[in-house]
C-alpha cells in the first residue's frame, strides 16, 4: 500500500470527522437557520452528508483498490469551497455570528479539504488495483448508510430550522 493513498484515505476520514462534528443542533453549529426555506436546507443538508459518508465509503475503495483519486480530489474542493463560502459569509449566512470553536474547525477543514485534493493529484499513476480486489457495496450495508443518511438529514434540518 502506497503512503500517499494512505495519507490520502486519512484526510477522507479527518475532513468526515471534522464536519461531522459540525452538524447543526450539536455542541458547535448552534446558529439559527430559520429563515431559509426548509427545502433549501434540506438540499444542503443532503449534499454535506453524501460529501460526509461519501468519504467514508470512498476510503473503503481507495484502500481496496487504489482507484477513486478523482472522486477524492471532489471531495477535497467540496469540502473546501462549503467552508470558504460559510467563513466568508456567502452561504449560510444566519443573523448570529459563528462561534469561535466553529470558525476554527471550518479553517482546519479548509486546510484539510486542500491538502486533499493536493493529495489525490498526487495519486496520479497510483491507480492500479490492490490484489485485483473488487469490492462492492452490498445491499445490507448500502441500506444502513442510507438509513444513517437520512437521520442526520432529518436532525440537521430540523435543528437548523429550531424545530
Amino acid at each position: 500500500m502506497s503512503g500517499s493513498r494512505y495519507f490520502t484515505a486519512v484526510l477522507l476520514i479527518a475532513s468526515a470527522v471534522n464536519l461531522a462534528l459540525m452538524v447543526p443542533g450539536g455542541f458547535v453549529e448552534t446558529r439559527d437557520f430559520s429563515a431559509y426555506p426548509a427545502a433549501v436546507l434540506l438540499a444542503f443538508n443532503v449534499f454535506l452528508t453524501v460529501l460526509g459518508l461519501g468519504s467514508l465509503v470512498l476510503v473503503h475503495f481507495l484502500m481496496k483498490t487504489g482507484k477513486g483519486r478523482v472522486w477524492a480530489g471532489l471531495a477535497g474542493l467540496a469540502f473546501t469551497a462549503v467552508y470558504l463560502l460559510d467563513i466568508g459569509r456567502i452561504f449560510p449566512v444566519p443573523p448570529n455570528p459563528m462561534s469561535t470553536l466553529l470558525a476554527t474547525l471550518e479553517w482546519i477543514g479548509t486546510v484539510l479539504g486542500i491538502a486533499l485534493a493536493v493529495s489525490a493529484v498526487a495519486l496520479r499513476g497510483e491507480t492500479k488495483p490492490v490484489n485485483g480486489v473488487k469490492p462492492r457495496l452490498v445491499l445490507p450495508i448500502a441500506l444502513g448508510l442510507f438509513l444513517v443518511a437520512l437521520i442526520i438529514v432529518v436532525f440537521a434540518t430540523k435543528s437548523a430550522m429550531g424545530i
